[in-house]
């Protein structure tokens, strides 16, 4: 990306401003009432939408996944076979665990400590969204 600078600065002007707003909106977390409906109507359709259609996974394979796997498949397929079922084996399993976690913590989420973390969390946002618009300043020439 080297002579890009000036993409490279908008984008990381973009980005703080982004993670800025996301900050702020955590700086003003309010504790959670949490009303439990247990209907399941759908949900695996709407999960199966959800990651169908967010961009993301087609980025990943775009940029990181399809070159690691044809760098793989140098090696041999059984290397390649096996990138792609660690891969989905740890991004599965990880959202099930999640899944579990969030599940069992419904008392925590609830507590003083749930926005405490998430403020926290806010104003660590807002830092670094403040380091991305300098970068992005420096990058455009402007400081």
């Amino acid at each position: 990306m080297a002579g890009f600078e000036a993409v490279l600065g908008a984008i990381s002007l973009m980005g703080g401003v982004v993670v800025f707003r996301m900050g702020v909106h955590g700086l003003k977390t309010r504790p959670l009432v949490i009303e439990l409906e247990m209907s399941g109507h759908n949900a695996l359709v709407k999960g199966v939408l959800v990651n169908v259609l967010s961009p993301h996974p087609y980025l990943f394979w775009m940029s990181v996944g399809a070159p690691l796997v044809h760098r793989a498949m140098v090696v041999s397929l059984a290397a390649a076979m096996a990138f792609i079922a660690g891969f989905y084996l740890l991004l599965v399993g990880s959202k099930v665990i999640v899944a579990l976690a969030v599940g069992r913590s419904r008392t925590v989420i609830k507590g003083r400590a749930y926005v405490l973390i998430m403020r926290g969390l806010g104003l660590a946002l807002c830092l670094l969204a403040l380091v991305l618009v300098k970068d992005g300043l420096a990058l455009l020439g402007i400081l």
